[in-house]
C-alpha cells in the first residue's frame, strides 16, 4: 500500500511537473520548451517519490492505528455510532436544505458542510455512549470492554464455583448482586473445559453456567466486565483469582470453601454463596421432620442419602432399604460448615 501510495503520488507530481513546464515556454528561448518539460517533469517525479515515500508510511501508520483502536471497541459501539452520525447528518441536512436556496452559495455550501459535519460526528459520539443498549436492543451479546479496570469494594470477581451454582442469577434478580461482576477469561476457560467434559454431569454444569453468564448479559442484571488480565507468575487459579482480588481491592464470589480460606488468608473479603443460602433458609431444628428422597448409599454403613430442594444434604441413618424413594425423616442433628448445612436424621416412626 505505501508504494502503491507513493506510485499514485509520483505520477501526480509529473503530471504536475509538465504543466508548469509547458507554462514556461514563453519565458525561455534556450533550451527547447520540451526540454523545460522534461526538466520540469523529471524535477516532479523525484520530488514525488520522496514526498509520496513518507507520505505513504504515514498514511499506513495512521490506518494502522486506527484498526488498533477499533479493535478495543466493541461492534455494537461501532454500529451505534454509524447509525448516530447517518440520523445526525440527515436530520441536519434536512433543517438546512433551505439555506442552500439562499444566493452566494459560495459562502452557504461550506457552513452547510460544517455544520452537517459537526452534527454527524456529535451523533457518533452520542450514539456510541449507548451502543450497550442498542446491542441489547437488538438482542446483540457481548462483553464489556474497558480501558481501566474496574477497582473497588463494589467489584466482585467470579469463580467457576459461583458460575456453575445456579443461584447467581436468581440472587441478582432479588437486587441483592450489584456493582460490577469481574470474570476472567481463564475462569471462562475452566467452564468451558467443563461443558466439553465428557461426564454428562459435569457437562451439564458447565453448560448451565455458561447460560447464566449469559443471561446476566442479556438482562443487564449487573454490570458483567469480561477480563484478559492474568497473573502468569502463578499456576493455579485460585492463586491467580486472589492475586487479582487484591490488586483491584474486589471482593470474591465463590462456592469453594478452599479458595475462600486462601482468599481470607490474603486479606481478601470473600462473598459465599453456601453462606447466603444458610442465611436465608427456613430454619430447620432438631426434632423436626422431613419428606425426602433418598438417593444413594452414605458413607458409614447402614446411611443413606438425600436431598433437599435447596441442595441441602440429609444423612439418613439405616435407611438403605428406603433408597429410591420418598421417606418421611426426623432431624436428629445439624452440622453447619463452609460447604453448607447437612441434616442428620432417622427414618420416622410410623408407629
Amino acid at each position: 500500500m505505501s508504494e502503491l501510495l507513493r506510485l499514485g503520488i509520483v505520477l501526480l507530481l509529473t503530471a504536475g511537473g509538465y504543466a508548469v513546464g509547458g507554462g514556461l515556454d514563453d519565458l525561455v528561448d534556450r533550451p527547447t520548451p520540451e526540454t523545460v518539460r522534461l526538466i520540469t517533469s523529471v524535477l516532479g517525479a523525484l520530488v514525488g517519490y520522496v514526498l509520496g515515500g513518507a507520505a505513504g508510511r504515514a498514511i499506513v501508520r495512521q490506518v494502522d492505528t486506527a484498526a488498533a483502536r477499533l479493535e478495543r471497541v466493541s461492534a455494537a459501539q461501532l454500529v451505534a455510532a454509524c447509525l448516530g452520525a447517518g440520523v445526525a447528518g440527515l436530520v441536519g441536512v434536512a433543517v438546512l436544505l433551505p439555506v442552500l436556496l439562499l444566493p452566494y452559495q459560495r459562502y452557504t455550501v461550506p457552513v452547510v458542510l460544517l455544520v452537517v459535519l459537526v452534527l454527524a460526528y456529535g451523533g457518533a459520539r452520542l450514539g456510541a455512549s449507548r451502543g450497550a443498549d442498542l446491542g441489547r436492543f437488538i438482542g446483540m451479546r457481548g462483553r464489556l470492554e474497558v480501558a481501566t479496570p474496574s477497582r473497588g469494594g463494589g467489584v466482585k470477581l467470579v469463580d467457576s464455583s459461583a458460575l456453575v451454582d445456579g443461584r447467581l442469577v436468581e440472587v441478582a434478580r432479588a437486587g441483592f448482586l450489584e456493582g460490577t461482576l469481574v470474570v476472567p477469561t481463564f475462569v471462562l476457560e475452566e467452564v468451558q473445559r467443563l461443558a466439553d467434559s465428557g461426564d454428562q454431569q459435569v457437562r451439564r454444569r458447565g453448560r448451565r453456567g455458561l447460560d447464566l453468564l449469559r443471561v446476566l448479559q442479556d438482562e443487564a442484571l449487573v454490570v458483567v466486565e469480561i477480563s484478559d488480565e492474568d497473573m502468569p507468575r502463578f499456576a493455579e487459579v485460585d492463586a491467580k483469582l486472589a492475586a487479582i482480588a487484591r490488586q483491584r481491592q474486589a471482593q470474591l464470589l465463590t462456592c469453594d470453601s478452599g479458595l475462600a480460606r486462601v482468599a481470607e488468608v490474603g486479606g481478601v473479603r470473600v462473598l459465599n454463596l453456601h453462606a447466603l443460602a444458610d442465611a436465608v433458609r427456613p430454619p430447620v431444628l432438631p426434632g423436626d421432620q422431613l419428606t425426602v428422597r433418598l438417593l444413594k448409599a452414605g458413607r458409614e454403613a447402614g446411611q443413606a442419602v438425600g436431598y433437599l430442594d435447596d441442595g441441602t444434604m440429609v444423612v439418613v441413618d439405616d435407611a438403605t432399604a428406603a433408597i429410591g424413594r420418598e421417606a418421611a425423616v426426623d432431624v436428629t442433628s445439624i452440622v453447619t460448615g463452609r460447604q453448607g448445612r447437612m441434616l442428620f436424621g432417622v427414618l420416622r416412626d410410623e408407629t
